[in-house]
This record gives C-alpha cells, sequence and structure tokens, in this order.
C-alpha cells in the first residue's frame, strides 16, 4: 500500500512542470498548485518566481492557508502586488506558468468553467474563469483534475472559457493567439501532454497501480497512447515531508471530499 495519497502524488507532480526561472501565477481555488509552488521552489525551481492571489512574490509561509488567497500567502514575501498588476505582466509576457482546473477538459486542451449545456440555457452555470481567457492566450498553462472520468473529460467542451489548441494542429497561431498553449494534464490517474502535430492530448505516465486501460474507459475521447508509457514516478520522503509540515491540516486533500 503506498504511504502517500493521490492529492501528494499530483502535488509533486504539479511541481515539477515548474521550469527554473519561470515566473508562476497560482489562481484561486487551487491547493495543490499552491503547495506545489511552494515545493518547486524548494527543490526543483530555486530561481522561480512564485506569484499568488494573496498580491504576494515569493511568499514563505509557516502552514499553507485554506484559502489560496490566504493571509498565510503573506508571511515573509519579498514583494506585494496587486492582483490588476498582475494582469499587466501577464499582457506584457512578464509571466510564463499559470496553474487551471475545470469542469471539462476536452482533448485540445481546452477547458470550461463556464456552463454545462448551452450557453444559452445551460443545465448548469459555473462560476466561470475570470481572467482565464486572457491568460491562457498568453501564457503555457498545466491543467489539474481531481477526478479523471468522462464527464470531465470529454471529447469537445460545451463552452470555452480556456483556449486550449482549439481545434487542434495550428488552429491557434490562426485564430492569432501564437503565445502559450497547455503543457501537461495532471489527473487523479495519470499525466498527459499534447501530441506536436495533432496537439491531441497523449499518454505519458499512469500513476502507479493504475493501468492504460483504466485511464482509457474513464477518458470521453480517443486517447493518444504511444507505444511506450511510463510509471510515474512516486513522492520522495523528503518531498512528503515537506508537503505534511508546511500542510498539517491536509488543504491538499480539499479537492477529493
Amino acid at each position: 500500500m503506498a504511504d502517500y495519497s493521490v492529492a501528494e502524488l499530483m502535488t509533486v507532480c504539479l511541481a515539477k512542470e515548474i521550469r527554473d526561472g519561470e515566473r508562476v501565477l497560482q489562481g484561486l481555488y487551487s491547493p495543490m498548485p499552491m503547495i506545489a509552488c511552494l515545493l518547486a521552489k524548494n527543490f526543483y525551481a530555486p530561481n522561480m518566481v512564485f506569484i499568488n492571489t494573496a498580491d504576494t512574490i515569493d511568499p514563505q509561509p509557516r502552514e499553507v492557508p485554506f484559502s489560496t488567497a490566504g493571509p498565510a500567502l503573506q508571511e515573509n514575501a519579498v514583494a506585494y502586488i496587486p492582483l490588476y498588476q498582475t494582469f499587466d505582466l501577464a499582457q506584457q509576457g512578464k509571466l510564463d506558468l499559470i496553474f487551471l482546473g475545470a469542469a471539462q477538459v476536452d482533448k485540445y486542451g481546452n477547458t470550461n468553467l463556464s456552463v454545462i449545456g448551452p450557453f444559452e440555457s445551460p443545465k448548469v452555470r459555473l462560476p466561470a474563469g475570470a481572467a482565464s481567457a486572457h491568460l491562457c492566450a498568453i501564457m503555457d498553462t498545466v491543467i489539474w483534475v481531481p477526478r479523471h472520468n468522462a464527464r470531465v473529460l470529454v471529447e469537445k467542451v460545451d463552452f470555452i472559457t480556456g483556449q486550449g489548441y482549439l481545434t487542434g494542429g495550428d488552429a491557434r497561431e490562426k485564430a492569432g493567439i501564437p503565445k502559450g498553449g497547455p503543457r501537461k494534464v495532471v489527473t487523479n490517474l495519470c499525466i498527459m501532454d499534447f501530441e506536436p502535430e495533432s496537439k491531441a492530448m497523449r499518454l505519458v505516465s499512469t500513476h502507479p497501480g493504475v493501468t492504460i486501460e483504466e485511464v482509457k474507459e474513464n477518458t470521453g475521447f480517443d486517447l493518444i497512447i504511444p507505444e511506450k508509457v511510463e510509471t510515474t514516478e512516486p513522492p520522495t520522503p523528503q518531498e512528503l515531508e515537506f508537503i505534511r509540515e508546511i500542510d498539517p491540516k491536509k488543504v491538499r486533500e480539499l479537492e477529493f471530499h
């Protein structure tokens, strides 16, 4: 039996997607990315710049808050920056990566946080994506999905809140969106990326104990399966120690309740 939770595994996977020197924005309602940014800063990417919705840069909290905009994320920060100025930085090309959650994600990495069903008469009206449409057009994204199933991973989203690769291929460039795009999708079952030519989602690794068939059965489109699929590397004792020390209240587990 694994000595770590799925949330801890996903948090480490998200942290490893941050490249050293990148300027990374962590948004609202994102407990795993919040912890992932702190983990990356301490383990893999010491020169990254961590900006969050508590309006701070590079905080060093003793303990993460329940709210990903909580005052604890102001502790020992190197600077304060109002959120509107963060958007200005993104517009100037001075931000590199943002993490995205969604109610639906399609095979080309488009995300939906707006409506389920027709926009004019939806079955469910969702909270919408704040600045997703703006930021997805100018930054790389890493998408996280705590519940990998065919209702979330769909052939086509009901509404594009955040632009992925649109209809695939060079559709993003033709639409006048030359920068950014989805980098990876990290779920509770696996890690996926996007095939370079078609821009369709492709399996990279399955988490320990998860089969390729299980991933396929829970995906609502034909996922590209390469000849070789790795097993996701489990968290190290050092990574787990950091996560559990900075998150004693298990905020990381909130999306799984």
